[in-house]
Parts: structure tokens; C-alpha cells; sequence
């Protein structure tokens, strides 16, 4: 269908929900937001059975999903990884490369400026090392971490252009790469870091302006005598400018930290899902994120030696729900942690509401929040209930 409507949905908008409202979809823009009783005569009519209506979620960190990740080069298993982030109401991904060898980022990054994806939209690549804080390591491999070199920075930039690029910037080169990165249009994420004070100041003057998963990879406050000396993550909830990340897992963070991530943060925070090629697989299974094996255990991924949390294994629909539940936020407020904010942050014109002249990529969702139909470009990628009509769905 190159022109339909889509009705009986709860529209969630910025900051109210309307349920009198129409949304037309005309060869893969949205073309109006009107009354039932404006819709021109003859439209094809969907349904959509009273579920929420919301802009496709946005997933800015995710490093694979469904057996596959993005730091291997194969179409086969981006189309898997995209396939599978379409069930949770995903429309566009930012693929995550964890640490890895030089070389290998550089390979990743040239196959992914030249991938086309059929359906859930790839907006991007993400460097999640291999320039972080060896105290901050987490689930990335100690042994390949190094400070940025100009050539380095130089090397990956020629390769393809990151869109995103976490970083320690208090590491020796640390605040020219920063520079460098922004001034190459890549958005510079602090993180796996230990940096604060005057270095935290030093990497937001060169051009830091996000801030990678909260309390994950982040220094904290500590003692020099009697003198309280605030770490990244203090530093990250007191900051007035810059976006920042939660996992919203049941299984990173405790319902606590996110009240207090939302209540410092608002409407700069945005949900991740920093998925693994665990999401999707049963408990006991193993994966490798970068050059680490881990496995699914207890509905989240782990080191094998359990000291670390390795990714998630949650999609971003069902972090909403929990997050709603455990932060207390209206749905609006809450969408937006996954459809606005991260829009915002890539700087993405065409996604992330609900307007005119907008991509059709749009979610149905349960009142849980749970996705029931997912929408690119018009197009249904995924639909439970069948509101699209028998033969109607295209893939």
C-alpha cells in the first residue's frame, strides 16, 4: 500500500496522548496527523485496536542480536541482527563495535558504509573502544585497549566515518581524539572512564556531548582525606548539557538508580538496550562480543567468570516497560527515552516524532509497552495481531 491511515490508535505525542487522531502514511512519509472525521473519502483504513502509536524506537547501542553481532562483517547476520530488533518495535539501529583490533574496526567500519539493509533502518556505527580506561574495562578485552594516536584516529576515520565514538578522554591523546572525532561529525560519548573534574570539563569543551550507560563503566565518587572528589558518574548527573544512556535491563541497574537517572537527566536521557548476540537466545547459551566469549545467564549477558555484567539480552520495548514502571513516568515521557531523545542526539531530522513530512517508521504497543507491529517506511516489518490485513504485509 503506497497510501493508507492508520486509526484506533492511542497517538502518543510529545506530551499528551490523543486517541481521535488519524495518522496518514503516503509512499513512506507520514503525510498528515488529522481527525477520524477529516480522512478523505476511499483511504484504506487500518485498525489498530486501541494500542499506542508512537514514533519506531531508536536503538543507539546495540551490538547485535539473534546469534549475530556487527562486529562480524556479513550481511547475512546484519539482516538477522535488524530482523530481530524489528520485534521489539525498533525501526533504526546504531551498530555497536566493541574493542577489538584496529584492523578489524577499520573492516567493520568500511562494511558497514556499504551495507543495505531491507528493513529496520541502519543509521550509523558506534566505536565502543579500543580507546577506554583499563580500570573501566567491563566486558571488553583488556589486552586490545590502547591510548587514541592521531594516526589511529586517522586510520579508523578513513575507513568510514563513525557516527559514535565512546571514549576516556583523560587517556594520553584523549582530548585530540575527542576534538578530532567531533570535528569529523561523529557524536564523542565519555565512557569506560575514569575521567572527572577538570579532564571531564577538558573532553566537553572539545566536543564531548553524550555520556555512554550510567553506572556501567564509570568512575565514582571518592575520598583524598577528608575531601569528597566526584567520579565520572557524578560528574555525568550533574552535567546541564549532555545526553546520557541507561539499560534499562531489570538487571543493570536497580529501579532506584533509574528514578535517579530520569530525575537528574529528564528529557536528555535516552534507553538502550546495548544488546549482545545473546538477545533472543536461551539461558546457557554462549556468544562472543568482540574478542570475549560470554553467555546468557539469568536473562542478562555475563563474563564466564561472572565479575561483569557483558551487554544485555533485553529488547528495547520491554526496557521501556520496566523503565516506566520503576521511574514512575508517563508514557510520553517514556517513549521519548527511545524515540525522540536518541534522535535528538544523532541529530536525526526525519525520525523520532510524529509530524508531517516525517519517515513512517512507527510502533504499535501494547499497554505494557510490549510491541505488537513494527512499521519502516511504511512498510510491516512485524505485526502480532494481523491489523495490516491478510497479504498486506511486506518484507
Amino acid at each position: 500500500m503506497s497510501r493508507y491511515a492508520l486509526v484506533g490508535a492511542r497517538v502518543v505525542l510529545a506530551r499528551t496522548i490523543d486517541a481521535d487522531l488519524a495518522v496518514l502514511v503516503r509512499d513512506g512519509e507520514i503525510e498528515a496527523l488529522m481527525p477520524y472525521g477529516q480522512l478523505p473519502p476511499g483511504l484504506t483504513r487500518l485498525d489498530a485496536g486501541g494500542r499506542y502509536l508512537t514514533p519506531g524506537l531508536i536503538d543507539l547501542h546495540t551490538h547485535g542480536a539473534a546469534g549475530h553481532g556487527f562486529d562480524t562483517p556479513d550481511a547475512a547476520g546484519y539482516d538477522a541482527v535488524l530482523a530481530a530488533h524489528a520485534r521489539s518495535g525498533v525501526t533504526a539501529v546504531q551498530a555497536s563495535l566493541a574493542t577489538s583490533a584496529l584492523s578489524h574496526l577499520a573492516e567493520c567500519l568500511s562494511f558497514a558504509a556499504g551495507y543495505r539493509p531491507s528493513g529496520v533502518r541502519l543509521i550509523g556505527v558506534h566505536l565502543e573502544g579500543p580507546f577506554l580506561a583499563p580500570e573501566q574495562a567491563g566486558a571488553h578485552d583488556p589486552a586490545l585497549l590502547r591510548h587514541p594516536r592521531p594516526e589511529d584516529v586517522k586510520a579508523l576515520l578513513r575507513a568510514g566515518s563513525p557516527t559514535m565514538v565512546t571514549l576516556a578522554p583523560e587517556l594520553p591523546g584523549g582530548i585530540a581524539a575527542t576534538r578530532a572525532f567531533a570535528g569529523a561529525g561523529a557524536v564523542v560519548a565519555i565512557g569506560h572512564s575514569q575521567a572527572a573534574g577538570a579532564e571531564f570539563a577538558a573532553a566537553v569543551a572539545a566536543g564531548a556531548t553524550h555520556l555512554t550507560h550510567l553506572w556501567s563503566g564509570q568512575s565514582a565518587l571518592r575520598r583524598e582525606g577528608p575531601w569528597r572528589v566526584p567520579g565520572l558518574l557524578e560528574e555525568s548527573l550533574a552535567s546541564t548539557g549532555l545526553s546520557a544512556e541507561v539499560i534499562a535491563d531489570d538487571r543493570h541497574l536497580p529501579p532506584g538508580l533509574l528514578r535517579i537517572a530520569y530525575r537528574c537527566l529528564g528529557g536528555r536521557l535516552t534507553v538502550v538496550s546495548d544488546s549482545t548476540p545473546g538477545l533472543g537466545l536461551a539461558d546457557g547459551t554462549p556468544y562472543r562480543l568482540g574478542n570475549l566469549c560470554c553467555v546468557v545467564e539469568d536473562g542478562v549477558g555475563m563474563l564466564p567468570d561472572r565479575t561483569a555484567f557483558a551487554g544485555s539480552t533485553t529488547g528495547l520495548d520491554r526496557m521501556l516497560g520496566h523503565l516506566r514502571r520503576a521511574a514512575g513516568l508517563s508514557v510520553p515521557e517514556t517513549v521519548a527515552t527511545a524515540t525522540r531523545v536518541p534522535a535528538a542526539v544523532l541529530g536525526l531530522r526525519r525520525q523520532g516524532t510524529l509530524r508531517p513530512g516525517g519517515h513512517a517508521d512507527l510502533a504499535l504497543l501494547d499497554d505494557d509497552l510490549t510491541a505488537r507491529a513494527t512499521v519502516v517506511g511504511g512498510r510491516w516489518l512485524m505485526d502480532l495481531d494481523g491489523v495490516a490485513g491478510e497479504g498486506e504485509l511486506t518484507r
